[in-house]
């Protein structure tokens, strides 16, 4: 099998071309990637993964273009945002996996998968981001939450977040150099993940502290008490979101700073394998979202309903 060297394959650390002799002069002559077995348990659980995410997303954005009471919260602006990237996950990051584990690997490949990383995990955690900023606005002034938060200030965050995502993951497509490379992705795990997964944290921090204190207050307006429910339950239900991103990216995580701070040739040709299966695992979260819509919104669940009817 062509092994995965820091210096040369991305998975999340740093892609550049494969060279033979890279492999030649370690001593790792053992080595030989996934077997068999391996490989088409991978391929199998890449093809679900990838099946799921973009059957169910699709479901999804049909769901919220034909219905005007799920499309109508402007919430879901950045719910949607939030779909385009699974999909684009499920449509495009599995089948690229599928051909590192069969060792079909050109440059270009390696690198349009680097983009799309930075693309996608920028539009995702900055997308989680915006709307848990959104829920707790909306926790903490339900009744000037529609003058706070407009549709064109939505609209102008997502395109924002979605120019984030290309401008952070352009110098992919032109970067080779290796220490280039690392501070790319360093910068990338700071800006795109950490900073956002802060701002997640915090968000909920504070909602549901708010959410607690609600909770043993008796609200006396019936109007109120509707919207705060309502609004505590969208919070909920976009912090199951927020929580399976995190536990699905941690082992990445992890395993991107092993190799990233791993010395040992051989040890690095092992991590770059178990990179395959930390990434499906990451991945996994594009494919369980829309379930998680689906049994949490009963306006979406009437929409999709109704779309199956209709074909």
């Amino acid at each position: 099998m062509k092994p995965y060297l820091k210096e040369n394959h991305s998975v999340l650390v740093l892609n550049a071309t494969y060279f033979a002799q890279d492999y030649e002069d370690t001593d790792c002559v053992e080595f030989d990637g996934l077997s068999k077995i391996s490989k088409y348990i991978f391929i199998s659980l890449s093809l679900i993964c990838g099946i799921w995410a973009v059957g169910g997303n699709l479901a999804l954005l049909a769901a919220f273009y034909r219905s005007k009471a799920v499309y109508g919260h402007i919430t879901n602006y950045f719910v949607v945002s939030l779909v385009v990237s699974d999909l684009m996950i499920g449509l495009l990051m599995t089948p690229m996996y599928i051909c590192y584990s069969v060792d079909l690997d050109p440059p270009w490949l390696i690198k349009l998968e680097g983009f799309l990383w930075i693309l996608t995990v920028t539009a995702t955690t900055h997308s989680l981001s915006a709307v848990s900023v959104d829920r707790l606005i909306s926790i903490l002034y339900p009744l000037r939450y529609s003058l706070i938060v407009t549709e064109r200030r939505c609209r102008v965050v997502i395109a924002l977040i979605w120019l984030d995502g290309l401008v952070f993951g352009f110098p992919r497509l032109i970067l080779d150099d290796f220490q280039k490379l690392e501070r790319l992705w360093v910068a990338c795990s700071i800006v795109t993940v950490a900073i956002p997964i802060l701002i997640m944290s915090s968000c909920y921090g504070k909602i549901f502290t708010i959410v607690k204190k609600q909770n043993g207050r008796k609200l006396a307006n019936t109007f109120t008490t509707g919207k705060h429910l309502r609004n505590r339950k969208a919070a909920i239900t976009i912090g199951i979101i927020v929580c399976l991103f995190i536990i699905t990216f941690i082992p990445s995580t992890v395993v991107y700073f092993m190799l990233l701070f791993e010395k040992d040739r051989c040890k690095e040709l092992e991590l770059n394998d178990v990179w395959l299966w930390v990434a499906l695992v990451s991945f996994s979260h594009s494919a369980i979202n829309p379930w998680v819509y689906g049994l949490r919104y009963r306006a979406l669940r009437k929409a999709l309903r109704e779309q199956v009817k209709i074909h």
